[in-house]
């Protein structure tokens, strides 16, 4: 009887942690726009995000996770449609009852910031900026 109990205590809190697929693509998503907004000329912002596609990366393979934004970036009077794409180095806890992710690769108006071909672009300041910002609005 106790382990019967056990096991169902266990299997209720294994079951009410788990991060589905789906929340952690928000995450990640919530954690690009928050990036890409760190990189936009002055004055500019995302105004509106009009669609996500999400993927596996196909360019760094499994554990890594592509997240694209269609979006509308504005100053306020001027307001122009941009694509931006994000990878993160993702993983999930034992039964998905975790989700850890990290940017990896951010690309903005063709500049691209993160990894590339194995080499960091960017500089320190902005590698480390970018990381606590992204990091900052998946936590929330």
């Amino acid at each position: 009887m106790k382990k019967t109990v056990l096991l169902m205590g266990v299997s209720a809190l294994v079951l009410s942690g788990c991060v589905t697929r789906e929340q952690a693509d928000e995450r990640i998503a919530k954690g690009c726009a928050a990036g890409v907004e760190l990189f936009l000329a002055e004055g500019f912002k995302i105004k509106e995000i009009k669609g996500k596609t999400y993927s596996d990366s196909a360019e760094f393979g499994k554990g890594y996770r592509s997240v694209t934004l269609q979006a509308v970036e504005s100053d306020g009077w001027l307001d122009v449609d941009k694509q931006y794409s994000c990878v993160f180095a993702e993983d999930f806890g034992l039964f998905n009852t975790g989700h850890r992710a990290t940017i990896y690769q951010l690309k903005v108006n063709d500049q691209v910031y993160g990894n590339e071909n194995g080499q960091i672009k960017g500089d320190f300041k902005d590698h480390l900026k970018l990381t606590e910002t992204v990091e900052q609005a998946m936590n929330r």
